[in-house]
């Protein structure tokens, strides 16, 4: 039996991709193995979104080697697509599979794979490539989670000067919604009560197959197949009040929403090649308190972007303060080699970047503080989770209560406190 070990990195895109290929490799003849125990083959999925995503990457590359040198050390994901040739130069890789190969290539590499004394590469011009449909096979169970994710779109059409994952993931392709219906049936019947649509950009969803995200949803929520479907981040610049409209009276969709802001000044926009203003954030998150209270909304904001000046980092704060977020990330702005935004001028210190981070961080936790303390008293269906928590419909966590809980069970509890980012619980009943 051969024993292999996977990294993997970045997105909920990649961990759904790792996932889709290791339910392709039968339990009878491959076993998995923890990372770095020793192992045969060792795959680590990367990322790119950052230089410290690559730094990352040779990191684990270079730790599966020490692991193992006789073993099969594979190198795929967006790092493989993007730096290909950097990653050749690497005396530790045996095989670098790109994007543009990741399921067409990858299963053969790991089943019939040998050591190289050069590494051979498996990448092609992912915007050339004849076949432009989705290519993402369905999964039947995601080992180690209570929630599964569900891969529904990949590919990105749009050109923001910060981000390389265009070229990593190549143009907007989408599942149909006949086939997303049939693989949330499969997940479901593995026992998974909650579902999460990713993607790289998944308000684009459809374009390319004559249909929208809406419809999906509008598909999904008829079918009822799962109680809870979650979302991940949307872009403001293709997210129609339509569909806030059409969450808000739905029972399956949870209530939570991630608005990727990115920054709250006008001009900083416009350098990031973003496609809305301000004001078209402020208002979509306040339509969506409108029309769900309780709903949990969150971003991510970037700090420092080149060109960033005090007045301009003054008016993301303010964007961010008076907006209806109760959650948002904090990105320090770093350089991203190919980029347009690399080379232009004005780039800010790092000392003023990392200032600017905390000042946004302190903001955060005092509305997501602000936001768990509404709900002390209510009373919510939470998934358990390992560890004694659990996460409710609109995304807090909380710490259950003293009992026996089964992973992927779905109880009812009271919220009694807050302490940190957590909330505390008191039994009500059994939900099912």
């Amino acid at each position: 039996m051969k024993t292999i070990s996977v990294v993997t990195l970045g997105c909920k895109v990649n961990q759904y991709d790792t996932a889709a290929i290791l339910n392709k490799l039968p339990g009878s003849k491959y076993v998995r193995v923890p990372f770095p125990e020793k192992a045969d083959v060792y795959v680590i999925d990367t990322c790119t979104v950052t230089h410290r995503a690559d730094a990352e990457a040779r990191h684990y590359i270079h730790r599966a080697r020490r692991a193992n040198p006789e073993g099969v050390v594979v190198v795929t994901g967006c790092y493989a697509q993007v730096s290909a040739d950097e990653i050749k130069e690497l005396t530790d890789v045996d095989y670098v599979v790109g994007n543009s190969h990741k399921f067409s290539e990858l299963l053969k590499v790991i089943r019939e794979g040998e050591t190289q004394t050069e590494p051979k590469l498996f990448v092609s011009d992912i915007f050339k490539e004849k076949k432009k449909g989705f290519e993402t096979p369905g999964i039947e169970s995601f080992p180690g989670r209570t929630r599964a994710f569900l891969k529904v779109q990949d590919g990105c059409n749009y050109a923001c000067t910060f981000c390389i994952i265009p070229r990593a993931r190549g143009r907007s392709r989408s599942l149909p919604a006949a086939d997303i219906l049939e693989r949330m049936e499969t997940l479901a019947g593995a026992g998974y009560k909650e579902i999460v649509l990713t993607g790289v950009h998944i308000a684009s969803y459809g374009r390319d197959i004559g249909s929208s995200f809406e419809e999906l949803l509008q598909a999904i929520e008829r079918e009822k197949i799962v109680g809870r479907v979650r979302l991940t981040s949307l872009d403001p610049a293709d997210t129609e009040p339509s569909l806030i409209e059409f969450i808000a009276g739905a029972k399956t969709i949870c209530p939570q929403f991630h608005i990727a802001l990115q920054s709250g000044d006008s001009e900083v926009l416009k350098r990031m090649r973003r496609r809305y203003a301000p004001g078209r954030f402020l208002a979509l998150t306040n339509l969506i308190r409108e029309r769900i209270p309780d709903a949990a909304i969150g971003s991510d904001i970037m700090v420092g972007f080149p060109g960033e000046t005090d007045e301009e980092f003054r008016n993301t704060y303010e964007t961010a303060r008076s907006s209806a977020l109760t959650y948002f990330h904090v990105f320090p702005y770093s350089k991203r080699k190919s980029t347009p935004a690399a080379a232009m001028p004005g780039q800010v210190p790092p000392e003023t970047i990392k200032e600017r981070s905390a000042v946004l961080r302190e903001l955060g936790t005092m509305k997501k503080t602000e936001f768990y303390k509404g709900f002390i008293g209510r009373t919510f269906p939470v998934l358990v989770e390992t560890g004694g928590k659990g996460t409710t419909p609109n995304y807090i966590p909380v710490r259950l209560p003293i009992g026996e809980y089964a992973p992927g069970e779905e109880i009812e509890v009271a919220i009694t406190g807050i302490s940190g980012e957590e909330a505390y619980t008191a039994p009500i009943r059994d939900a099912s």
